[in-house]
């Protein structure tokens, strides 16, 4: 299997404490590559139009249309293609996957296992997830090569979580 393997840890600098800064995201390379293309579909669709036409946002989007309904919110089958869409009016934030929890939840138990530390963040939306320290990127590569996995290095990816 091909694992993404990187960090963005300069940009995740602000407000972070120490222990918090140097996190290596380790995320199957079809996934990441899937969440950030879901990611940029959501994000650039302007209109129920732009939605409809992308396969990756309408599954999405209906649901949580769907979901409206029974608040008395027209169906999303009868809305026009013309109907304005603002993903963070509509979806919120708790949709979009993040590549932290990508991390803790796919990296191979074994990687996690010995290489993982305990997130000390918390907040009253924040999930903690378990991290990988970067100052053992090649220990934890190496891991990885190990296990018969190949290693993935795609600038795209981590820019794509946070579109």
């Amino acid at each position: 299997m091909k694992y993404f393997v990187g960090t963005d840890a300069p940009a995740r600098q602000r407000g972070k404490k120490p222990h918090e800064l140097a996190a290596l995201e380790v995320i199957p390379y079809e996934v990441a590559q899937r969440d950030v293309a879901l990611i940029k579909a959501v994000v650039e669709a302007k209109t129920l139009g732009d939605v409809r036409r992308s396969p990756l946002a309408l599954p999405l989007v209906r649901k949580r249309f769907a979901n409206r309904e029974f608040d008395g919110a027209p169906p999303f089958h009868t809305l026009p293609d013309d109907t304005p869409f603002d993903w963070y009016d509509e979806l919120d934030v708790y949709w979009r996957p993040e590549a932290r929890l990508r991390t803790a939840d796919l990296a191979p138990p074994s990687v996690l296992a010995k290489f993982g530390r305990p997130d000390r963040g918390y907040g009253m939306d924040y999930e903690p997830a378990t991290w990988l320290p970067l100052e053992e990127q090649a220990e934890i590569e190496a891991a990885l090569r190990h296990l018969g996995h190949e290693i993935v290095y795609d600038a795209t990816i981590l820019p794509g979580y946070r579109a």
